[in-house]
């Protein structure tokens, strides 16, 4: 999609409030589940709540949850879709977002001016105690009249911001990834690219929990400083199908018997399975953080 006609948003309360971006995708996802296009956690959202739809200077909302309307308007039932021009405010379980696109000012806009992505990574540097920031505000100030000198202090100080900017994304996914690590949760990898914060792999329906922790952990820290691009899918690995269960003992020590051998929990099964639960209809089974489920 061109970027003329990019959907822009602006959070206005909750958690998330202050972060703006935009995004080139025609259709648009927003939820908590961490498959949506936009992941907005802890702001009582379902994991898919809302889709929205590009078209031109409109939108088409589609309610995939209860909680959503248009401010100063009417709600939008679960299952409904209406078409609505922009810019527009819409209230989102815990939380306010203004839609728009081009130079269009959101509604109840406060006037400030959007700061180019150069400044406000000058911005946060600022804020870490690395007086960079006076120089290209005082350029900005006197743009009108300004030198080959002043150009060039801006180029150098868009470079020092870009530089620094990645840097501190190259710092977060570091960190993320030595929490995931701790987590045990192997398959899942954490990169940085282009100002974003990556993450691939998989994770099991057993540890999805842990991996949802960390991500709540890293908006909170990041306070929507940066943006997490979620990749990772949930995958259940079956079990080998040549492991047969010939007979279950529920007693004090419970155990399962395979090939006339009895193996309690916590026991090495072939391919490096191991015994994880015995519960009343299947034999939970581990193996490098997954699990897998045996019925019988």
């Amino acid at each position: 999609m061109d970027d003329a006609v990019s959907l822009r948003f602006e959070v206005r309360s909750g958690h998330y409030c202050g972060l703006t971006g935009k995004t080139d995708l025609q259709k648009c996802l927003i939820g908590s589940g961490f498959d949506a296009d936009l992941v907005f956690v802890e702001q009582g959202l379902a994991p898919h709540h809302l889709r929205v739809t590009l078209l031109g200077k409109s939108i088409e909302l589609e309610a995939l949850a209860p909680g959503l309307s248009i401010e100063g308007n009417r709600n939008i039932a679960a299952g409904q879709s209406v078409v609505v021009p922009l810019p527009v405010v819409l209230l989102v379980g815990e939380m306010s977002i203004a839609l728009s696109v081009q130079d269009a000012e959101p509604p109840g806009s406060t006037g400030i001016p959007r700061l180019p992505i150069g400044v406000l990574a000058m911005v946060i540097i600022s804020s870490l105690g690395i007086g960079a920031l006076s120089g290209t505000i005082s350029y900005l100030g006197n743009a009108s009249g300004s030198s080959p000198n002043s150009l060039r202090a801006e180029v150098a100080s868009r470079t020092i911001s870009h530089r620094a900017d990645n840097e501190l994304t190259e710092a977060a996914a570091q960190e993320l990834q030595e929490e995931v690590d701790r987590a045990g949760l192997l398959d899942v990898k954490i990169g940085s690219a282009k100002g974003v914060v990556t993450a691939e792999g998989t994770v099991t329906s057993e540890s999805v929990i842990s991996w949802q922790k960390l991500q709540q952990s890293f908006d909170r820290r990041t306070k929507g400083t940066l943006t997490l691009v979620n990749g990772v899918l949930i995958k259940e690995e079956k079990a080998p199908s040549a492991i047969a269960v010939e007979a279950v003992w529920h007693g004090v020590q419970p155990y399962i018997v395979i090939d006339s051998e009895k193996y309690f929990v916590g026991a090495i099964l072939a391919d490096g399975w191991v015994v994880d639960r015995i519960e009343d209809s299947r034999v939970l089974l581990s193996r490098n953080g997954r699990i897998a489920a045996l019925q019988y």
